[in-house]
């Protein structure tokens, strides 16, 4: 194994940024013991001598069941917390929640999306006892919770340990969890079946442990076969995407895998470079760890805003950034030009029913209204899950568009089914807005957040449901900040909160919008088409330009990414304009 030998210290002795400083006197990962010690610290003082005077009306104000003893405790318990400390905690998925008061986030990481059914009832259980009684399906296939108390998080963690959940390096600077197609191994279509290269990848950074838990920044991988690449490769800082060709000597059509390096979102977004190779299944495991050490051992480490393997793909460009990969694995590459990026990668997840390529099965694939879920609905997907496809092949997936998939389903029962998932709110019938709208936190619980999210998402979904009818998937990215959580860069319709002056007010929020973003050989990312749209009229300015593309579309055929290229900016923010928008300044 290549053992870690990174030094925070840049080259020639440059200032580091403190979160380096942070790492470098603890590791994250030894804030394990850490977590339990603060939260058995004996409460003593009143809430008067550890909060200001504005935070604790704030804390009155905004936090839910603010006199309960268990949430005053937490709050006690909290402020012993270091400010060190609360970055390391981040190694295990935890961050605090708006008001940074009390209470607590804690992503749990699926990689794959990949949940058996007592693994779902688990999450379940403990998104109704302690989470408020709902979870977000995130865009990296994960759950996130909320309103969680230091106490609760001490017995949440063990208890997704017994079924083989962990949160460990779902946030931090570390590998995140390990995004795949919710279908791999079942989709008759794929090109080949990564689920058990996406598992390989995930252990090995899990059971590698420090090896891996001091990057520069965050580490995301991406690893399926999908012929629809829904797993987006290229925005990750691996991306393995499924590839057939026909082997240059012997003729014969072989499958693997291509790499692309150094995507990803954010403010200063880039795609990855595709390292023009053809990869064996095998192979997988080494590479993506060759990838890690190169982002571990010269990553920069001086700004935090520089910090991401994409600046230093940038600046190396691919074959240099292959040629220290080949000398990391001890092994070259078999080279490939054809081999660069995904061929085709369309806005779509797996949603609806369709058979799998094992016979007589079938998927199904749900909708998840903003990627919100129930506890009831949690539990009750995993029994209906196991009363149709059995405990022992019964599979529940996240997707990265934040919606539910069901496999192994048998093909007679699946009519059957779809009416019970009715039952319990989780219709696969449901218009193509809902399973094509994503969104992120926003400012209920989000510290980065600008505008609110969740529940604007809600009202513009209602909206076009109820007003525009479409007969083709157009992705929607309701995102509350510049970091992309929910990518709108890379959307047909990407909404960036903003704030603006509207009638008189000031700091009102608004959206940015965003038009034509893709992925595939064509990789685009979304063009400003209107900077400030206020949030109360957006609905109505995204039905004006899907009305104008279903009436103005060559035929239908052409996307709505072909539309906005083929027709002028202005004309594009002239069917988002509306009468009120006179009144923005």
């Amino acid at each position: 194994m290549n053992t870690p030998t990174v030094s925070a210290v840049p080259a020639g002795g440059r200032k580091i940024n403190k979160v380096e400083e942070i790492k470098l006197a603890k590791d994250g990962l030894d804030v394990w013991d850490d977590i339990f010690r603060y939260a058995r610290a004996e409460v003593t003082e009143p809430l008067e001598s550890l909060l200001s005077a504005k935070d604790l009306e704030t804390y009155r104000r905004t936090v839910p069941h603010c006199d309960a003893p268990e949430v005053i405790r937490s709050a006690s318990r909290r402020a012993k917390i270091t400010e060190e400390d609360f970055v390391r905690l981040r190694w295990f998925g935890i961050y605090q929640q708006l008001p940074n008061l009390c209470h607590f986030m804690l992503r749990i990481r699926i990689p794959n999306g990949f949940l058996n059914v007592d693994q779902l009832e688990a999450v379940a259980t403990i998104v109704e006892k302690y989470a408020s009684g709902f979870a977000d399906i995130t865009t990296r296939q994960c759950f996130q919770l909320h309103y969680l108390t230091l106490e609760a998080l001490t017995e949440i963690l063990p208890h997704l340990e017994k079924v083989g959940l962990v949160s460990k390096f779902a946030c931090g600077d570390t590998p995140r969890n390990v995004v795949g197609c919710p279908l791999a191994g079942c989709l008759a279509a794929e090109i080949i079946d990564a689920s058990p290269a996406a598992a390989a990848v995930n252990q090995m950074f899990l059971d590698g442990n420090k090896e891996f838990s001091n990057f520069p920044r965050k580490f995301k991988s991406a690893v399926a076969g999908c012929h629809l690449h829904c797993h987006q490769p290229q925005i990750n800082d691996i991306g393995v995407f499924g590839v057939r060709r026909v082997h240059p000597v012997s003729g014969h059509e072989e499958r693997g895998f291509g790499i692309c390096v150094g995507g990803g979102l954010s403010s200063q977004p880039y795609i990855g470079q595709g390292l023009r190779a053809f990869v064996q299944e095998a192979q997988l495991p080494a590479v993506a760890r060759g990838v890690a050490h190169i982002f571990r051992d010269h990553g920069y480490r001086e700004k935090r805003t520089r910090a991401r393997l994409k600046y230093l793909v940038a600046d190396w460009g691919w074959q240099k950034f292959r040629d220290y990969l080949e000398a990391d694995i001890g092994f070259k590459l078999e080279h490939d030009d054809n081999i660069a990026a995904p061929e085709y990668a369309p806005h779509t997840d797996h949603l609806g029913s369709g058979p799998q390529k094992q016979p007589g099965l079938s998927y199904i694939g749900v909708p998840i209204e903003r990627g919100r879920i129930t506890a009831e609905q949690l539990r009750a997907a995993a029994q209906i899950a196991r009363s149709f496809a059995g405990v022992d092949k019964a599979r529940i997936a996240l997707s990265n568009k934040q919606n539910l998939l069901f496999v192994n389903i048998p093909t007679g029962r699946v009519e059957e089914m779809c009416k019970a998932l009715d039952g319990v709110g989780l219709t696969p019938h449901a218009p193509l807005w809902r399973g094509n709208l994503v969104s992120c936190t926003g400012t209920q619980f989000c510290n980065l957040a600008i505008v609110e999210t969740k529940a604007r998402a809600g009202r513009i979904l209602k909206y076009l449901e109820e007003n525009v009818e479409i007969d083709t998937p157009i992705m929607v990215s309701v995102t509350g900040c510049p970091n992309s959580c929910a990518q709108y860069q890379v959307a047909d319709i990407g909404l960036m909160g903003v704030v603006c002056n509207f009638r008189g007010q000031r700091g009102t929020e608004a959206f940015q919008v965003m038009l034509g973003g893709t992925l595939g050989a064509d990789a685009a990312f979304a063009k400003v088409a209107l900077k400030k749209v206020p949030a109360d009229l957006v609905h109505k300015s995204i039905a004006q330009i899907v009305q104008a593309y279903k009436a103005n579309r060559t035929d239908e055929d052409e996307t709505f990414r072909q539309f906005v290229l083929r027709n002028t900016p202005e004309q594009l923010a002239q069917w988002l304009n509306i009468p009120e928008m006179a009144e923005v300044n």
